[in-house]
């Protein structure tokens, strides 16, 4: 007589398992995905920005999609700054902490979608920025770019920087993620 042994109960248990699994991780890339749109940040840098790196004229930023823009309101860039200078200050700032400088350099409708520094470094420090680089500025008539990308455990995101100038000076006029709507 042959004893047979059931694999059906083990095989069922791997696959119960299996999907937990992918709902669970499809859950936490839900997460990410959405609180990055919701919340309209972007994984940028700490704001309060010191004298020597950004002068503000507004709040924080919006969502992933470029705003009005007014250049009246607008964030400047330190005179003698270049558009990849601010966003290696800003970058450089948020690894350092310091939010407050970060949230300062953003382009203003960033501030107002933020609402404050202390939303703006909540958000930032969730997402566990450890490096950053970023390309070459490009020009594109009366607007200069720079894409940055920042690095953090659950991978990492590109953000586009739009700067106008503004006689000797700079304005920055937006910060998006591209690919993610805006």
């Amino acid at each position: 007589m042959e004893e047979s042994t059931s694999t059906t109960p083990r095989n069922n248990t791997v696959v119960i398992v299996l999907i937990a699994l992918i709902v669970l991780l499809a859950g936490v890339i839900a997460y990410f995905l959405l609180s990055d749109s919701d919340s309209g940040s972007d994984a940028a840098a700490p704001a309060a920005a010191s004298a020597t790196d950004v002068e503000t004229s507004a709040a924080m930023p919006a969502m992933t999609t470029e705003d009005e823009f007014d250049p009246a309101t607008a964030t400047r860039v330190v005179e003698g700054v270049t558009p990849e200078q601010h966003v290696e200050k800003y970058f450089d700032a948020v690894l350092a902490g310091d939010y407050e400088t970060a949230y300062a350099m953003l382009p203003t409708s960033k501030q107002e979608s933020y609402g404050s520094v202390d939303a703006f470094s909540e958000q930032l420090t969730g997402y566990g920025m450890t490096d950053y680089s970023h390309d070459p500025a490009v020009e594109q008539g009366e607007e200069t770019q720079v894409t940055a990308t920042a690095v953090m455990p659950g991978g990492s995101f590109q953000y586009l920087w739009t700067f106008v100038k503004d006689g000797e000076s700079w304005l920055v006029k937006a910060r998006t993620l591209p690919g993610m709507g805006g």
